[in-house]
């Protein structure tokens, strides 16, 4: 069966700052690699054919981890890179409260642009062609190591849900979602799983 597992990144000093990164090349931090590490281990007793990551860096580091020293095939694709978030680079999202694309963020994600950004309609299209063409140069499973926005809109075409439904999912740093491509229509596998959790909350 066609099988994609999306993976979100690793965490970053800037994520728990609440810094904006858009695709700078910010580094994992240690907790990012260990969460890498434990999913990793989950990961190691799967038959992957190839990883395809976002190319920058939280992603890409994650992608080598999760790869460890098997030889499965690992693709960067522009295609899977973080929303362009245009003029919120370097800000904190605290001080974006006014912005009237911050605003729409949840209601309207497919038209809220950052000026100099991109909507998540957008990335969806992008990030679905690349998708699209993983699945055609594979078998699967399939890893697919991205961001939270682009997990969640690629979850969105594939489930046929709505953008503004998809924000409301919940995807965490090293996280695991998983899709069955089988026939018309997809089947949600599994939504947020967290390698290594030891409580429900």
């Amino acid at each position: 069966m066609p099988v994609i597992l999306l993976i979100r990144h690793g965490e970053t000093e800037w994520n728990r700052s609440g810094r904006v990164m858009g695709d700078q090349p910010i580094p994992l931090s240690r907790a990012g690699e260990e969460q890498a590490r434990t999913c990793a281990g989950i990961l190691s007793h799967t038959p992957i054919t190839a990883i395809y990551t976002s190319p920058v860096l939280r992603a890409a580091q994650t992608a080598e981890i999760l790869r460890g020293p098997r030889k499965i095939p690992l693709h960067q694709v522009p295609g899977l890179s973080e929303i362009g978030v245009g003029d919120w680079l370097n800000r904190y999202w605290h001080e974006l409260a006014d912005d009237q694309a911050k605003r729409e963020w949840y209601t309207h994600p497919h038209r809220a642009r950052p000026l100099g950004g991109e909507t998540l309609r957008e990335v969806q299209q992008r990030a679905v062609a690349a998708v699209e063409q993983a699945l055609a140069a594979h078998d699967t499973p399939i890893v697919i190591v991205s961001h939270g926005d682009v997990i969640r809109a690629v979850l969105a075409h594939y489930l046929q849900l709505d953008l503004a439904i998809i924000r409301q999912a919940r995807i965490d740093h090293v996280a695991v979602s998983g899709l069955d491509l089988t026939g018309s229509a997809a089947q949600l596998l599994f939504l947020n799983h967290r390698p290594g959790l030891k409580t429900l909350l």
